[in-house]
Protein backbone atom coordinates (compact mmCIF):
# COMPACT_ATOMS: atom_id res chain seq x y z
CA UNK A 1 0.00 0.00 0.00
CA UNK A 2 1.39 3.35 -0.99
CA UNK A 3 2.20 5.85 1.74
CA UNK A 4 1.66 9.56 1.23
CA UNK A 5 4.80 11.59 1.38
CA UNK A 6 5.31 14.09 4.12
CA UNK A 7 5.65 17.71 3.00
CA UNK A 8 8.23 19.94 4.62
CA UNK A 9 7.92 23.64 3.86
CA UNK A 10 11.13 25.66 3.93
CA UNK A 11 10.69 29.40 3.76
CA UNK A 12 12.58 32.43 4.98
CA UNK A 13 11.23 35.96 5.02
CA UNK A 14 11.21 37.47 1.54
CA UNK A 15 12.64 34.31 -0.02
CA UNK A 16 11.07 31.83 -2.44
CA UNK A 17 9.40 28.87 -0.80
CA UNK A 18 10.73 25.39 -1.39
CA UNK A 19 8.72 22.26 -0.67
CA UNK A 20 10.70 19.09 -0.09
CA UNK A 21 9.02 15.72 -0.51
CA UNK A 22 10.49 13.24 1.95
CA UNK A 23 10.29 9.47 2.07
CA UNK A 24 11.32 6.52 -0.05
CA UNK A 25 8.11 6.03 -2.00
CA UNK A 26 7.32 7.03 -5.59
CA UNK A 27 7.39 10.56 -6.93
CA UNK A 28 4.07 12.23 -6.01
CA UNK A 29 1.38 12.57 -8.62
CA UNK A 30 1.38 15.61 -10.86
CA UNK A 31 -1.70 16.94 -9.06
CA UNK A 32 0.18 17.05 -5.78
CA UNK A 33 3.01 19.00 -7.38
CA UNK A 34 0.52 21.32 -9.09
CA UNK A 35 -1.33 22.01 -5.84
CA UNK A 36 1.95 22.71 -4.04
CA UNK A 37 3.04 25.20 -6.70
CA UNK A 38 -0.37 26.90 -6.69
CA UNK A 39 -0.19 27.11 -2.89
CA UNK A 40 2.86 29.36 -3.16
CA UNK A 41 5.90 27.10 -3.52
CA UNK A 42 8.37 28.30 -6.14
CA UNK A 43 10.51 25.17 -6.18
CA UNK A 44 9.72 21.54 -5.45
CA UNK A 45 12.59 19.23 -4.52
CA UNK A 46 11.58 15.70 -5.51
CA UNK A 47 13.67 12.62 -4.59
CA UNK A 48 14.80 10.66 -7.64
CA UNK A 49 14.88 6.95 -8.13
CA UNK A 50 18.09 5.34 -9.37
CA UNK A 51 18.89 6.13 -12.99
CA UNK A 52 16.91 9.38 -13.16
CA UNK A 53 18.13 12.82 -14.12
CA UNK A 54 19.53 14.30 -10.94
CA UNK A 55 20.78 17.42 -9.27
CA UNK A 56 22.61 17.35 -5.96
CA UNK A 57 21.20 19.34 -3.06
CA UNK A 58 23.65 21.55 -1.17
CA UNK A 59 25.36 19.36 1.39
CA UNK A 60 25.43 16.24 -0.79
CA UNK A 61 24.59 13.03 1.01
CA UNK A 62 23.82 14.90 4.20
CA UNK A 63 20.98 16.62 2.40
CA UNK A 64 19.27 13.30 1.80
CA UNK A 65 20.40 12.13 -1.66
CA UNK A 66 19.64 13.08 -5.24
CA UNK A 67 16.76 15.35 -6.17
CA UNK A 68 15.30 17.07 -9.18
CA UNK A 69 13.75 20.50 -9.10
CA UNK A 70 10.23 21.20 -10.30
CA UNK A 71 9.14 24.77 -11.02
CA UNK A 72 6.22 26.54 -12.66
CA UNK A 73 8.10 26.40 -15.95
CA UNK A 74 8.52 22.62 -15.71
CA UNK A 75 4.81 22.10 -15.08
CA UNK A 76 3.80 24.41 -17.94
CA UNK A 77 6.18 22.52 -20.25
CA UNK A 78 4.63 19.24 -19.06
CA UNK A 79 1.13 20.41 -19.95
CA UNK A 80 2.33 21.82 -23.27
CA UNK A 81 3.70 18.38 -24.16
CA UNK A 82 0.23 16.96 -23.35
CA UNK A 83 -1.70 19.81 -24.94
CA UNK A 84 -3.71 17.49 -27.19
CA UNK A 85 -5.58 16.29 -24.13
CA UNK A 86 -6.69 19.86 -23.43
CA UNK A 87 -7.67 20.89 -26.96
CA UNK A 88 -10.95 22.39 -25.73
CA UNK A 89 -9.08 25.13 -23.82
CA UNK A 90 -5.75 25.26 -25.66
CA UNK A 91 -7.11 27.25 -28.61
CA UNK A 92 -9.19 29.66 -26.53
CA UNK A 93 -7.94 33.20 -26.07
CA UNK A 94 -6.36 34.25 -22.82
CA UNK A 95 -9.04 36.91 -22.40
CA UNK A 96 -11.91 34.43 -22.81
CA UNK A 97 -10.29 32.24 -20.15
CA UNK A 98 -10.07 35.18 -17.78
CA UNK A 99 -6.28 35.03 -17.60
CA UNK A 100 -5.52 38.71 -18.22
CA UNK A 101 -4.80 40.20 -14.82
CA UNK A 102 -4.93 43.96 -14.41
CA UNK A 103 -3.29 44.04 -10.97
CA UNK A 104 0.21 44.00 -12.42
CA UNK A 105 3.17 45.78 -10.82
CA UNK A 106 4.15 49.01 -12.55
CA UNK A 107 6.29 52.09 -12.15
CA UNK A 108 6.90 55.29 -14.16
CA UNK A 109 10.19 55.79 -16.07
CA UNK A 110 11.02 59.04 -14.27
CA UNK A 111 10.53 57.69 -10.76
CA UNK A 112 13.44 56.86 -8.49
CA UNK A 113 14.67 53.29 -8.90
CA UNK A 114 14.92 53.09 -5.12
CA UNK A 115 11.16 53.64 -4.84
CA UNK A 116 10.63 50.53 -6.99
CA UNK A 117 12.40 48.21 -4.54
CA UNK A 118 9.17 47.14 -2.75
CA UNK A 119 7.66 46.32 -6.16
CA UNK A 120 10.76 44.34 -7.14
CA UNK A 121 10.40 42.30 -3.94
CA UNK A 122 6.80 41.53 -4.84
CA UNK A 123 7.87 40.59 -8.35
CA UNK A 124 10.35 38.09 -6.88
CA UNK A 125 7.56 36.51 -4.83
CA UNK A 126 5.16 36.34 -7.78
CA UNK A 127 7.86 35.29 -10.29
CA UNK A 128 7.00 38.19 -12.59
CA UNK A 129 8.56 41.62 -13.23
CA UNK A 130 7.76 45.29 -12.76
CA UNK A 131 6.30 46.96 -15.85
CA UNK A 132 7.66 50.39 -16.73
CA UNK A 133 4.80 52.40 -18.19
CA UNK A 134 4.33 56.01 -19.24
CA UNK A 135 1.58 58.24 -17.86
CA UNK A 136 -0.66 57.30 -20.78
CA UNK A 137 -0.19 53.61 -20.03
CA UNK A 138 2.30 52.69 -22.75
CA UNK A 139 4.70 49.86 -21.95
CA UNK A 140 8.31 51.01 -22.43
CA UNK A 141 10.15 48.22 -20.62
CA UNK A 142 10.36 46.18 -17.46
CA UNK A 143 12.52 45.66 -14.41
CA UNK A 144 13.20 41.95 -14.20
CA UNK A 145 14.47 40.54 -10.88
CA UNK A 146 16.16 37.75 -12.85
CA UNK A 147 18.20 40.24 -14.90
CA UNK A 148 19.02 42.30 -11.81
CA UNK A 149 20.35 39.14 -10.17
CA UNK A 150 22.67 38.64 -13.15
CA UNK A 151 24.35 42.00 -12.50
CA UNK A 152 27.27 42.39 -10.11
CA UNK A 153 27.23 44.17 -6.74
CA UNK A 154 27.37 47.59 -8.38
CA UNK A 155 23.67 47.14 -9.20
CA UNK A 156 22.99 48.30 -5.63
CA UNK A 157 24.62 51.63 -6.47
CA UNK A 158 22.52 51.90 -9.62
CA UNK A 159 19.30 51.29 -7.69
CA UNK A 160 20.31 53.82 -5.02
CA UNK A 161 21.02 56.64 -7.47
CA UNK A 162 19.31 56.20 -10.84
CA UNK A 163 15.85 56.76 -12.20
CA UNK A 164 13.83 53.77 -13.34
CA UNK A 165 14.59 54.58 -16.99
CA UNK A 166 18.34 54.71 -16.35
CA UNK A 167 18.20 51.53 -14.26
CA UNK A 168 16.65 49.74 -17.26
CA UNK A 169 19.58 50.92 -19.38
CA UNK A 170 22.03 49.79 -16.71
CA UNK A 171 20.47 46.31 -16.57
CA UNK A 172 20.34 46.14 -20.38
CA UNK A 173 24.14 46.34 -20.43
CA UNK A 174 24.59 43.85 -17.57
CA UNK A 175 26.58 46.17 -15.33
CA UNK A 176 28.67 47.74 -18.12
CA UNK A 177 26.57 50.85 -18.74
CA UNK A 178 27.24 53.78 -21.08
CA UNK A 179 29.49 56.50 -19.71
CA UNK A 180 26.64 58.96 -19.05
CA UNK A 181 24.89 56.45 -16.79
CA UNK A 182 28.13 55.67 -14.97
CA UNK A 183 28.64 59.40 -14.36
CA UNK A 184 25.08 59.68 -13.02
CA UNK A 185 25.71 56.82 -10.58
CA UNK A 186 28.95 58.37 -9.30
CA UNK A 187 27.36 61.81 -8.92
CA UNK A 188 24.41 60.36 -7.06
CA UNK A 189 26.65 58.40 -4.67
CA UNK A 190 28.72 61.51 -4.00
CA UNK A 191 25.61 63.60 -3.28
CA UNK A 192 24.31 60.96 -0.86
CA UNK A 193 27.66 60.63 0.89
CA UNK A 194 27.94 56.94 0.02
CA UNK A 195 31.72 57.04 -0.28
CA UNK A 196 32.31 53.33 0.27
CA UNK A 197 29.95 52.47 -2.56
CA UNK A 198 31.59 55.14 -4.72
CA UNK A 199 34.98 53.51 -4.10
CA UNK A 200 33.49 50.17 -5.15
CA UNK A 201 32.27 51.67 -8.43
CA UNK A 202 35.70 53.22 -9.06
CA UNK A 203 37.43 49.90 -8.39
CA UNK A 204 35.04 48.01 -10.67
CA UNK A 205 35.51 50.57 -13.45
CA UNK A 206 39.31 50.35 -13.18
CA UNK A 207 39.18 46.53 -13.13
CA UNK A 208 36.97 46.42 -16.22
CA UNK A 209 39.27 48.85 -18.07
CA UNK A 210 42.34 46.77 -17.16
CA UNK A 211 40.68 43.56 -18.35
CA UNK A 212 39.68 45.20 -21.62
CA UNK A 213 43.21 46.55 -22.18
CA UNK A 214 44.78 43.16 -21.45
CA UNK A 215 42.40 41.47 -23.85
CA UNK A 216 43.16 44.00 -26.60
CA UNK A 217 46.92 43.60 -26.12
CA UNK A 218 46.62 39.82 -26.29
CA UNK A 219 44.69 40.05 -29.54
CA UNK A 220 47.26 42.38 -31.07
CA UNK A 221 50.18 40.13 -30.06
CA UNK A 222 48.55 37.05 -31.54
CA UNK A 223 47.62 38.90 -34.72
CA UNK A 224 43.91 38.23 -34.12
CA UNK A 225 41.17 40.71 -34.73
CA UNK A 226 38.40 40.41 -32.17
CA UNK A 227 35.02 40.12 -33.82
CA UNK A 228 32.22 42.22 -32.37
CA UNK A 229 28.52 42.14 -32.98
CA UNK A 230 26.96 45.09 -34.77
CA UNK A 231 25.54 47.67 -32.39
CA UNK A 232 21.78 47.85 -32.07
CA UNK A 233 21.67 51.04 -30.03
CA UNK A 234 23.39 54.39 -29.62
CA UNK A 235 25.83 53.07 -27.03
CA UNK A 236 26.45 49.51 -28.19
CA UNK A 237 24.75 46.15 -28.05
CA UNK A 238 21.88 45.78 -25.59
CA UNK A 239 22.14 42.58 -23.58
CA UNK A 240 18.52 42.29 -22.49
CA UNK A 241 15.56 41.43 -24.64
CA UNK A 242 12.45 43.53 -25.02
CA UNK A 243 9.48 42.58 -22.80
CA UNK A 244 7.54 39.56 -24.05
CA UNK A 245 4.06 40.65 -25.11
CA UNK A 246 0.85 39.23 -26.57
CA UNK A 247 -2.70 40.41 -27.29
CA UNK A 248 -5.91 39.52 -25.44
CA UNK A 249 -6.87 37.41 -28.47
CA UNK A 250 -3.73 35.25 -28.26
CA UNK A 251 -4.51 31.60 -27.61
CA UNK A 252 -3.52 29.85 -24.42
CA UNK A 253 -1.13 27.51 -26.22
CA UNK A 254 0.48 30.41 -28.12
CA UNK A 255 1.18 32.28 -24.88
CA UNK A 256 2.63 29.13 -23.29
CA UNK A 257 4.97 28.59 -26.24
CA UNK A 258 5.97 32.27 -26.26
CA UNK A 259 6.79 32.37 -22.55
CA UNK A 260 8.71 29.10 -22.59
CA UNK A 261 10.71 30.21 -25.64
CA UNK A 262 11.84 33.35 -23.79
CA UNK A 263 12.29 31.58 -20.42
CA UNK A 264 9.91 33.85 -18.54
CA UNK A 265 6.99 33.03 -16.25
CA UNK A 266 4.70 35.74 -17.58
CA UNK A 267 3.67 37.59 -20.73
CA UNK A 268 2.53 41.22 -20.86
CA UNK A 269 -0.81 41.78 -22.61
CA UNK A 270 -1.19 44.84 -24.85
CA UNK A 271 -4.48 46.53 -25.65
CA UNK A 272 -6.16 45.38 -28.86
CA UNK A 273 -6.92 48.93 -29.99
CA UNK A 274 -3.55 50.39 -28.97
CA UNK A 275 -0.70 47.93 -29.29
CA UNK A 276 1.54 50.05 -27.08
CA UNK A 277 -0.83 50.38 -24.14
CA UNK A 278 -0.47 47.81 -21.37
CA UNK A 279 -3.72 45.97 -20.66
CA UNK A 280 -2.54 43.33 -18.21
CA UNK A 281 -0.39 40.30 -17.59
CA UNK A 282 -0.74 36.52 -17.99
CA UNK A 283 1.26 34.51 -15.45
CA UNK A 284 2.26 30.87 -15.36
CA UNK A 285 0.44 30.53 -12.03
CA UNK A 286 -2.87 31.48 -13.67
CA UNK A 287 -2.14 29.24 -16.67
CA UNK A 288 -1.58 26.31 -14.31
CA UNK A 289 -4.88 27.03 -12.56
CA UNK A 290 -6.64 26.49 -15.90
CA UNK A 291 -5.14 23.02 -16.20
CA UNK A 292 -5.86 22.30 -12.54
CA UNK A 293 -9.54 23.02 -13.16
CA UNK A 294 -9.52 20.65 -16.13
CA UNK A 295 -8.18 17.88 -13.90
CA UNK A 296 -10.95 18.09 -11.32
Amino acid sequence: MRRRKRLIRVKSSGSPETILWCGSVRVPRILEALDAILSGAQVLAVPLRAGGRKKQLAGGAAAGGDFCWLTQEDLVRYFLNSIGLFYHVAARSVSSLGLVRTDYLSVRPGESALSAVPLIRRAVASETAVAVVTEDGHLVGEISPALLAACDETAAAAIATLSVADLMAYVDYFGSPPEHILRAIKAGLKDKGLNAMLDLIEDETLSSFSSLSASSSSDEESGRTQLRRPSSGSYGRRSAEEPVVCSPASSLVAVMVQALAHRVNYVWVLDEDDDCRLAGIVTFADVLRVFREQLQ
